[in-house]
């Protein structure tokens, strides 16, 4: 096995493809554009925009139209299927966002930098009194358990204190 790292961690910021180089810098739209966390819809709704504008004027000119109006048509196809695209990509994508946002709140879920502090192996509850070593550790690692809980309501009063005791709640499971 060699020395030589999988991968290598850099500080610099993250590029993005070089299709945005194509676009002007006239009014900052290039770097709008590489700013943008939609970024991709932009590209995505033009792909969509320029193959449907391409495939309506090779239509309009298999029908014998006149050229000039075949390429108007498809201009104007592109347009017509590029906005809506991004649009519906935006919502899309900006549902997505509020939607793991919202879960992450309803779950008490925070950011890995405020999580605590990880349970030192010695005080884990799952391995063997003192520590332990060796096989009768990885042993008692390998446990699973099963919570006994019957489902209660938010109206519901909870059960007395002898029925939430751990050694009633939870029960080994034989493998």
């Amino acid at each position: 096995m060699s020395d030589e790292k999988a991968a290598t961690v850099t500080e610099a910021p993250p590029t993005t493809g070089g299709w945005t180089d194509v676009l002007p810098e006239t009014f900052g739209i290039r770097e709008a554009v590489r700013n943008n966390p939609f970024r991709w819809c932009v590209r995505e709704s033009f792909m969509w925009g320029i193959a449907t504008g391409t495939a309506m004027g090779l239509h309009r000119l298999r029908m014998k139209s006149h050229p000039f109006f075949a390429f108007n048509v498809a201009f104007g196809t592109s347009l017509l299927v590029a906005a809506p695209s991004y649009y519906f990509c935006f919502r899309r994508r900006e549902y997505k966002e509020q939607t793991i946002e919202l879960m992450m709140k309803a779950n008490d879920f925070a950011h890995e930098d405020e999580m605590p502090e990880p349970v030192p192996v010695e005080e884990h509850p799952f391995m063997a009194e003192g520590g332990g070593s060796g096989e009768e550790s990885e042993k008692n690692l390998r446990k699973e358990y099963v919570a006994r809980l019957k489902e209660r309501k938010e109206w519901q009063k909870a059960p007395p204190m002898e029925e939430r005791d751990p050694s009633k709640v939870f029960k080994e499971v034989g493998k």
